[in-house]
């Protein structure tokens, strides 16, 4: 087989988990000599490209991106003409493409990662400055072949809001690209600290997780290290100085293996987010051996399952009763580090790019 992968993820995303599910799913398909995967990507950023040894060229014009996305679009096309496929993978929810795969025609696969937007733009601003995604969404999802959903959480509102037929969409699970290493981890000795990795926008639910452990780092000495995400804006850093807490709680910029030494050396990772389609950062902390604490909420408990201490992320005492409990309970930490050692070996990409594969043929079949 040979599976077109389009631009847009890469366009849109200098990095994270759509562009590496992406370049992972791109890796594995070429690994394997009977099939081939092609990314057609004229520009990009994207700094997983550069680790999975995927060509492309920078792109110089940094206040420029609608040339950026354009000149990819015309390559696209241009590039899926010449290219006889028998698949086309769209990497996020423009329709752009169809009409040229419609017209050979070729099963078209979209993966969907969340609903989000659908779900929570009426209550968060962030969410709702992009009018259009639905339209996009509900566009792709009525063109595609078929639907690959992330999770069976992202799946089930795929069908209640989109109105999809379940028969459509396929459940195949992400997993996590960290392989621990301990002979190359720095084990630090440092101020006990918890971790929280990632954008802190509001459906993220940093402001009221934060407010709710307060008296937590400051009862305990513990800190708080934010990985990513950007430094802390103004309205953070005034919540810090009004909780008195300013001190105890620090901002770490990452790359892979920085991320995976605060892993290993946190006393906990923390995931207080109120919807996620999967939550690759869960699969991280089980691969650097660090106990979590995630949402009771969407995927987050199909992917930890019994390897996370679990919180309601709108219960103050739920989220800092569940802190306390791990900070003061090594044995309870102990139990979390090997169930999630347990947990982590049923996601491996192997099988996502297996069963995605498995899904080609099966389109090409029928």
């Amino acid at each position: 087989m040979k599976i077109f992968f389009d631009h847009q993820t890469f366009s849109n995303q200098l990095y994270g988990g759509i562009s590496r599910y992406i370049c992972e799913l791109v890796n594995g398909i070429n690994i394997q000599s009977e099939h081939t995967a092609h990314l057609s990507v004229l520009w990009s950023n994207n700094i997983h490209l550069k680790e999975y040894n995927i060509k492309k060229y920078s792109y110089p014009f940094s206040k420029r991106h609608r040339l950026l996305v354009k000149s990819n679009e015309l390559f696209n096309k241009i590039d899926f003409k010449i290219g006889n496929y028998n698949i086309y993978h769209a990497t996020y929810f423009s329709d752009f493409l169809v009409n040229s795969a419609a017209s050979v025609p070729i099963p078209i696969v979209t993966t969907f990662y969340d609903m989000n937007y659908e779900l929570l733009a009426d209550r968060f601003a962030e969410l709702a400055k992009d009018s259009t995604i639905t339209l996009r969404k509900k566009a792709i999802a009525q063109r595609s072949t078929h639907i690959i959903a992330i999770s069976e959480s992202t799946k089930k509102d795929l069908v209640n809001i989109l109105d999809i037929n379940p028969s459509k969409i396929s459940v195949i699970h992400l997993a996590s690209s960290f392989k621990l290493n301990t002979d190359s981890i720095l084990k630090e000795a440092r101020q006990p600290y918890l971790l929280y990795v990632g954008n802190r926008d509001g459906y993220k639910n940093f402001v009221p997780f934060l407010q709710s452990i307060a008296h937590i780092l400051k009862k305990y000495k513990v800190k708080l290290v934010c990985a990513g995400g950007g430094h802390f804006n103004r309205a953070e850093a005034s919540l810090l100085t009004l909780l008195e807490i300013k001190d105890l709680v620090d901002y770490a910029t990452i790359n892979d293996k920085s991320l995976q030494n605060l892993y290993y050396n946190a006393t906990a990772f923390i995931f207080p987010s109120l919807y996620e389609g999967f939550g690759i950062p869960v699969l991280e902390a089980f691969a650097c051996d660090c106990p979590c604490i995630v949402s009771n909420r969407s995927s987050l408990p199909e992917v930890a399952g019994d390897a996370a201490l679990y919180i309601d992320p709108e219960d103050p005492e739920s989220i800092s009763s569940a802190v306390e409990k791990l900070i003061l309970d090594d044995t309870l930490r102990d139990n979390l580090i090997e169930k999630g050692r347990l947990r982590l070996k049923m996601f491996t990409w192997e099988k996502t790019v297996r069963k995605t594969l498995d899904l080609y043929s099966d389109l090409l079949q029928n």
